[in-house]
């Protein structure tokens, strides 16, 4: 039987990004581990052609191309929202903000089990989107979405 895969621990569900494939693997050297995510959600959609025909009482339907999304919600950190010195990754050196307003396409990864050796993680490329920072009187933190739209196909690997 198969395993549950259990958040708790807090040391699953990992985003990574960075310039490259290689840096973007969970557990790389010089990745860009985005911290303080609240949540995260890995999507995969296809799309579908519905159409109908005079010798049918029901509808026929095909796919299309899949649309793939990776969003998540995070607190926001300093280091990860506005970068952090690092010359062998420039998504950390530019940060979330500079690497989206500047359109820049980014490698990531979602480690599903962690970077443990044989965990499993999706990996693919694609472009930061949907950062709207907010705060109130109500939370004392910045928080903020974010999603990833995903230029390709999602690749499942094993660390």
């Amino acid at each position: 039987m198969a395993g549950v895969i259990n958040v708790t621990s807090g040391s699953q569900a990992i985003l990574t990004l960075g310039n490259s494939i290689t840096l973007a693997a969970p557990g790389a050297t010089n990745g860009f581990v985005v911290p303080l995510v609240q949540d995260i959600s890995v999507s995969t959609a296809p799309g579908t052609v519905r159409y109908s025909t005079l010798d049918s009482t029901s509808s026929s339907a095909f796919t299309t191309v899949v649309e793939n999304e990776v969003s998540f919600n995070m607190l926001l950190d300093d280091d990860a929202f506005f970068g952090i010195t690092d010359v062998n990754n420039t998504v950390k050196n530019a940060g979330l903000f500079d690497t989206s307003n500047s359109k820049t396409e980014v490698f990531f990864s979602v480690a599903f089990e962690g970077a443990d050796s044989s965990d499993y993680y999706l990996h693919g490329k694609g472009f930061i989107a949907g950062l709207a920072p907010s705060a109130s009187i109500d939370q004392a933190v910045w928080i903020s979405p974010g999603s990833i739209i995903v230029n390709g196909s999602l690749t499942k690997a094993t660390v």
